[in-house]
């Protein structure tokens, strides 16, 4: 069956839309989630605000104390310039003689020994004397074990440093070896 609506348009009844939004619940909800995110920012910034309060007063009470320090540190670097230049140059040398005799020993081969070893800084130089016996393996000679160790302990040492070796054999009333004696210099002063 058909039904037509035969009424003038004054006289039928409006169809209710169906798709209808509701914007009181919707504002209510975004009211409650504007006032929840307000009072979580708002007591984060009191939170905040105490922090800095306590910060503040604590600068105040070192404030003093570091004008203080500052005057200090300005007096000392004018007054002990020379103490400060020579702790720099000759005790706080960037060497340390302990890691150096450290190296010294790890890389010496196997059958080998030293004699005798000289280190000393010279201004903000430094200088190593080694002298020493290498005795033969099966697979290298004295004269490439010693090589070899040598160059070793260079690549630990700064860029600049040089290396003299000596090399001799060793008499035989003192035992079958090949006797070495290497300088290392590095950071000395131009020779004239």
């Amino acid at each position: 069956m058909i039904k037509i609506n035969l009424l003038p348009q004054e006289l039928r009844k409006a169809k209710k839309s169906v798709n209808r939004i509701p914007y009181v619940p919707l504002a209510i909800m975004g009211g409650v989630l504007f006032l929840l995110l307000t009072l979580f920012f708002y007591s984060d910034y009191l939170h905040a605000r105490s922090a800095y309060e306590d910060v503040h007063k604590e600068w105040l009470r070192l404030n003093p104390l570091m004008g203080q320090l500052k005057a200090l540190e300005k007096k000392i670097e004018i007054e002990m310039k020379g103490e400060k230049e020579f702790l720099e140059k000759s005790v706080l040398n960037t060497e340390s003689i302990t890691q150096v005799l450290s190296w010294v020993s790890e890389f010496l081969p196997p059958k080998g020994w030293l004699t005798e070893l000289l280190a000393e800084r010279v201004g903000e130089g430094f200088r190593l004397t080694l002298k020493g016996v290498v005795l033969p393996s099966r697979t290298q000679t004295g004269i490439e074990q010693i090589e070899e160790y040598l160059q070793k302990l260079k690549k630990k040492f700064p860029a600049k440093a040089t290396l003299m070796l000596t090399t001799f054999k060793q008499p035989a009333s003192k035992g079958e070896g090949t006797a070495f004696s290497a300088d290392f210099e590095w950071g000395l002063p131009s020779k004239p």
